[in-house]
């Protein structure tokens, strides 16, 4: 697939999770849906915001996102102002997830070689599991594939993927302080996006913007920002 086939590909399963029948992340204005199972949710692809919102906060939402740009929803006093209108219901926001898709498979990355790396597939993870530190590549439900690191046969750095978006699938990476910058984490995200694209599935990756390591991870694995979301939690 190449970039535009990917990101209308992500859109369909983001259509497919909220039950949409048309494509509400490509137009120009901001769509907001009432919805029964999530409290509050907005994604942008850069172009207009799609909310869901439960029917407590639906008409608030209309009100004051309706006709707001996009990208200044998403930042300082609007989000704010979402943020002080969730918590009159028990419910505040998780944060930013900015989501990058593996569109730049020609990127070059060097292979650290001081390492002995392993592949663990779904039937496998019951004992990769054993190995604790690892919150951001496991999820420890419904991983399905995973790449590691040993080193003196200590597992040090790991790169993992749900099926939690069906054929998205999205990684996840960690690695032992002591072994931070070593090339480790671009590495592993690298190889295990090409090793996801070919199975037929596509890699995406999760970060927020806070976050400038594991941003250069995924530019320099290949991965661009796509979209960015926010969705609510009950406290």
């Amino acid at each position: 697939m190449n970039k535009t086939e990917k990101i209308i590909a992500a859109k369909e399963q983001l259509m497919n999770k909220w039950k949409c029948s048309e494509d509400i992340f490509s137009g120009v204005k901001n769509v907001i849906i009432k919805s029964d199972k999530n409290f509050f949710e907005m994604i942008t692809f850069g172009s207009n915001a799609a909310i869901r919102a439960d029917e407590n906060i639906y008409n608030w939402c209309k009100d004051k996102l309706q006709n707001e740009e996009a990208k200044n929803i998403m930042d300082g006093d609007i989000l704010f102002q979402i943020e002080k209108k969730l918590r009159e219901f028990g419910y505040a926001l998780a944060g930013e997830n900015v989501r990058y898709l593996y569109i730049n498979s020609q990127s070059e990355v060097k292979k650290p070689n001081e390492f002995l790396y392993k592949w663990f597939e779904k039937e496998d993870m019951s004992k990769l599991y054993e190995n604790k530190g690892f919150d951001n590549a496991l999820n420890y439900e419904r991983d399905v594939i995973a790449y590691g690191a040993y080193k003196d046969g200590e597992l040090v750095a790991l790169a993992g993927a749900d099926d939690y978006m069906n054929n998205l699938w999205q990684i996840g990476i960690d690695v032992l302080p002591n072994y931070r910058k070593s090339g480790l984490a671009t590495y592993l995200v690298k190889e295990i996006a090409e090793e996801i694209e070919k199975r037929g599935k596509i890699s995406y990756y999760t970060t927020w913007s806070g976050n400038i390591a594991s941003t250069k991870v995924a530019l320099n694995a290949g991965f661009m920002p796509t979209w960015v979301s926010y969705y609510a939690e009950h406290q």
